[in-house]
């Protein structure tokens, strides 16, 4: 057995790989906005309370965000790590921008 041969087949599932981490992706991130606003888990009651729930949200968002890109350039899958980056990335500006729109309309 040749050590290109597996190589070649993870590079040829990148395309439903992809797909398949920019779903997980945008449930990641709406996971971790429902936690840190109180509606999964326990709802902030003080200031100190909704800070800490931001800052952990923030945490895993980034974890996952470095995670998730080193894992898929270590696994040489290129369309997955770009789907997973900028998944990341956009999403909240998008959600931000959707909570603003439908606030003003």
């Amino acid at each position: 057995m040749s050590v290109v041969r597996p190589w070649g087949q993870v590079k040829l599932t990148g395309g439903p790989v992809a797909a398949i981490v920019v779903l997980g992706d945008l449930l990641v991130c709406a996971v971790l906005l429902l936690a840190s606003i109180g509606v999964i888990g326990t709802e902030p009651t003080t200031r100190a309370e909704e800070t800490a729930a931001w800052q952990s949200a923030g945490k895993l968002y980034f974890g996952w965000l470095a995670v998730g890109a080193t894992s898929f350039a270590v696994l040489r899958m290129p369309k997955a790590l770009l789907a997973h980056v900028s998944t990341m990335l956009l999403s909240p500006i998008a959600l931000l921008v959707l909570l603003v729109s439908s606030g003003l309309g």
